[in-house]
């Protein structure tokens, strides 16, 4: 596969932008879901002020905890979230070679392959999660 040159001009700000915005909509989707777990969470164990809600959100997910920490007081506002904390968890990929059973985090230094085998038959034990894991309050 040849290299092809980044061109520098026309709208590339612009498209830069726009894939930052795109970006930053798809982690305020997964926070106002949470968020609407949360609530629904709450209010099914008689809580009406929460403290903080704690969060698992594998590697694998693409989104970025800076963004979700940035979305999450908007996203609660005027809810029993309102001012609660958000603990990010964030979930390392872990895998286990089909062939050997090691289990090994997968990066581009051993090209995703296990590093005692070598094979790049894997399952995936950990890293795709997004869940809610715990939520505090009175």
């Amino acid at each position: 596969m040849s290299k092809r040159p980044l061109c520098f001009g026309g709208g590339l700000q612009q498209k830069l932008l726009t894939e930052k915005k795109r970006n930053e909509m798809h982690e305020m989707s997964y926070i106002l879901r949470i968020v609407r777990l949360a609530e629904r969470t709450a209010a099914e164990n008689s809580l009406e002020k929460i403290d903080a809600v704690e969060i698992a959100v594998g590697e694998m997910t693409g989104l970025v905890p800076e963004y979700l920490t940035r979305y999450y007081p908007e996203a609660a506002r005027g809810t029993a979230l309102e001012g609660s904390e958000l603990v990010i968890d964030y979930v390392p990929v872990r895998a286990r070679c089909e062939n050997c059973g090691a289990e090994y985090a997968p990066s581009r230094e051993n090209r995703y392959c296990c590093p005692v085998c070598g094979s790049p038959r894997a399952k995936v034990l950990a890293g795709r999660e997004f869940e809610l894991v715990r939520i505090t309050g009175e």
